[in-house]
Protein backbone atom coordinates (compact mmCIF):
# COMPACT_ATOMS: atom_id res chain seq x y z
CA UNK A 1 0.00 0.00 0.00
CA UNK A 2 3.07 2.28 0.68
CA UNK A 3 4.43 1.82 -2.43
CA UNK A 4 1.24 2.29 -4.39
CA UNK A 5 1.08 5.88 -2.59
CA UNK A 6 4.56 6.77 -2.75
CA UNK A 7 4.02 5.77 -6.80
CA UNK A 8 1.40 7.98 -7.35
CA UNK A 9 2.59 10.80 -5.15
CA UNK A 10 5.90 10.76 -7.70
CA UNK A 11 3.66 10.53 -10.77
CA UNK A 12 1.58 13.28 -9.45
CA UNK A 13 4.69 15.55 -8.73
CA UNK A 14 6.15 14.97 -11.85
CA UNK A 15 3.22 15.50 -14.14
CA UNK A 16 2.03 18.89 -11.84
CA UNK A 17 4.39 21.12 -14.46
CA UNK A 18 1.54 20.09 -17.39
CA UNK A 19 -1.16 20.33 -15.25
CA UNK A 20 -0.90 23.72 -14.03
CA UNK A 21 0.36 26.32 -17.54
CA UNK A 22 1.25 29.92 -17.03
CA UNK A 23 -0.89 32.24 -18.60
CA UNK A 24 0.32 35.49 -19.01
CA UNK A 25 -0.95 38.90 -18.24
CA UNK A 26 -2.82 40.54 -21.03
CA UNK A 27 -1.31 43.33 -22.92
CA UNK A 28 -2.21 46.62 -20.77
CA UNK A 29 -3.55 44.70 -17.90
CA UNK A 30 -3.12 47.57 -14.90
CA UNK A 31 -2.64 44.77 -12.58
CA UNK A 32 0.23 43.19 -14.14
CA UNK A 33 3.58 44.61 -13.42
CA UNK A 34 6.40 45.56 -10.94
CA UNK A 35 7.09 48.24 -8.62
CA UNK A 36 10.89 48.27 -7.06
CA UNK A 37 11.80 49.01 -4.04
CA UNK A 38 13.85 52.24 -5.44
CA UNK A 39 10.47 53.60 -6.34
CA UNK A 40 8.79 52.78 -2.93
CA UNK A 41 12.06 54.22 -1.28
CA UNK A 42 10.99 57.76 -3.61
CA UNK A 43 7.32 57.19 -2.50
CA UNK A 44 7.99 57.03 1.24
CA UNK A 45 10.39 60.53 0.65
CA UNK A 46 8.01 62.50 -0.79
CA UNK A 47 4.97 61.28 1.17
CA UNK A 48 7.05 61.82 4.33
CA UNK A 49 8.19 65.24 3.07
CA UNK A 50 4.54 66.19 2.64
CA UNK A 51 4.81 66.09 -1.54
CA UNK A 52 2.08 63.14 -2.03
CA UNK A 53 -0.67 62.69 0.39
CA UNK A 54 -3.07 60.49 0.78
CA UNK A 55 -2.83 56.49 -0.62
CA UNK A 56 -0.54 55.83 -3.41
CA UNK A 57 -2.26 53.18 -5.92
CA UNK A 58 0.49 50.67 -7.46
CA UNK A 59 -1.67 48.47 -9.42
CA UNK A 60 -5.39 48.54 -9.90
CA UNK A 61 -8.36 47.46 -12.77
CA UNK A 62 -11.83 49.22 -12.32
CA UNK A 63 -14.06 45.93 -10.65
CA UNK A 64 -10.88 44.04 -10.57
CA UNK A 65 -10.17 40.80 -8.12
CA UNK A 66 -7.83 43.31 -6.20
CA UNK A 67 -6.30 46.49 -5.48
CA UNK A 68 -2.87 47.50 -4.36
CA UNK A 69 -1.92 50.66 -2.76
CA UNK A 70 0.36 52.38 -0.11
CA UNK A 71 -1.28 53.45 3.23
CA UNK A 72 1.13 56.16 5.10
CA UNK A 73 0.31 57.14 8.71
CA UNK A 74 2.51 59.94 9.83
CA UNK A 75 2.70 61.03 13.97
CA UNK A 76 -0.92 59.75 14.26
CA UNK A 77 -3.91 57.69 14.75
CA UNK A 78 -5.31 56.06 11.63
CA UNK A 79 -8.80 55.74 11.08
CA UNK A 80 -10.96 52.87 12.23
CA UNK A 81 -12.38 50.89 9.23
CA UNK A 82 -14.46 48.13 8.48
CA UNK A 83 -15.23 46.36 5.03
CA UNK A 84 -18.02 44.22 5.15
CA UNK A 85 -17.27 43.10 2.04
CA UNK A 86 -13.24 43.22 1.27
CA UNK A 87 -10.28 41.44 3.31
CA UNK A 88 -7.16 42.73 3.50
CA UNK A 89 -3.57 42.36 3.56
CA UNK A 90 -0.84 45.05 5.01
CA UNK A 91 2.91 44.46 4.28
CA UNK A 92 4.92 46.61 6.63
CA UNK A 93 7.33 48.43 4.05
CA UNK A 94 9.30 50.79 7.02
CA UNK A 95 8.58 52.73 10.36
CA UNK A 96 6.85 51.08 12.78
CA UNK A 97 2.86 51.57 14.96
CA UNK A 98 0.49 49.39 17.09
CA UNK A 99 -1.79 47.90 14.88
CA UNK A 100 -5.85 46.69 16.44
CA UNK A 101 -7.82 44.54 15.06
CA UNK A 102 -11.35 43.21 16.29
CA UNK A 103 -13.31 44.95 18.72
CA UNK A 104 -15.92 47.43 17.78
CA UNK A 105 -15.54 51.20 16.28
CA UNK A 106 -17.46 53.21 18.99
CA UNK A 107 -18.40 56.29 16.72
CA UNK A 108 -18.38 54.02 13.11
CA UNK A 109 -20.08 55.63 10.22
CA UNK A 110 -21.17 54.69 7.20
CA UNK A 111 -19.11 56.00 4.04
CA UNK A 112 -19.71 53.59 1.35
CA UNK A 113 -21.05 50.74 0.48
CA UNK A 114 -20.37 47.57 3.23
CA UNK A 115 -17.55 50.32 4.77
CA UNK A 116 -17.40 52.15 7.88
CA UNK A 117 -14.63 54.55 9.21
CA UNK A 118 -14.41 56.16 12.54
CA UNK A 119 -11.90 57.27 15.16
CA UNK A 120 -11.33 54.78 17.72
CA UNK A 121 -12.26 50.74 18.67
CA UNK A 122 -13.01 49.51 21.99
CA UNK A 123 -11.53 46.03 22.58
CA UNK A 124 -9.77 44.14 19.86
CA UNK A 125 -6.24 42.95 19.79
CA UNK A 126 -3.55 45.24 19.52
CA UNK A 127 0.06 44.62 19.20
CA UNK A 128 3.45 46.52 17.87
CA UNK A 129 4.17 45.87 13.85
CA UNK A 130 6.84 46.47 12.15
CA UNK A 131 9.02 46.71 8.49
CA UNK A 132 9.00 43.54 7.48
CA UNK A 133 5.52 42.13 9.51
CA UNK A 134 2.44 41.61 7.55
CA UNK A 135 -1.41 41.75 9.13
CA UNK A 136 -4.12 39.92 7.62
CA UNK A 137 -7.57 41.54 7.71
CA UNK A 138 -10.99 39.61 6.91
CA UNK A 139 -13.37 41.31 6.58
CA UNK A 140 -15.64 42.14 8.74
CA UNK A 141 -13.01 42.61 11.28
CA UNK A 142 -12.68 46.62 12.59
CA UNK A 143 -8.96 47.32 12.34
CA UNK A 144 -7.07 50.17 12.88
CA UNK A 145 -2.89 51.37 12.76
CA UNK A 146 -1.51 53.82 15.86
CA UNK A 147 1.58 55.46 14.34
CA UNK A 148 1.48 58.33 17.03
CA UNK A 149 5.16 59.27 17.97
CA UNK A 150 6.63 57.69 14.36
CA UNK A 151 5.23 56.90 11.09
CA UNK A 152 4.31 53.70 9.60
CA UNK A 153 4.27 52.87 5.37
CA UNK A 154 2.61 49.38 4.21
CA UNK A 155 1.62 47.93 1.36
CA UNK A 156 -2.55 47.36 0.89
CA UNK A 157 -3.91 44.33 -0.94
CA UNK A 158 -7.48 44.51 -0.82
CA UNK A 159 -9.36 41.75 -2.32
CA UNK A 160 -12.69 42.20 -3.43
CA UNK A 161 -15.37 40.38 -2.12
CA UNK A 162 -18.79 39.78 -1.49
CA UNK A 163 -21.46 40.30 0.95
CA UNK A 164 -23.81 37.87 -0.61
CA UNK A 165 -26.61 40.71 -1.06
Amino acid sequence: MKRIYVVLTSALVLSAPWLVQAQAPAPGDPLAGWVQKAELDGLVAKLRGGDLKGPQTLFERPNGPYRVYTSFIDQRKGAADVHEADDELFLVLSGSARSTLGGKITDAKAIAPHEYRGTLISGGSTRSVAAGDIVSVPRGTPHQMDATGGYILYVVVKIAGSTGS
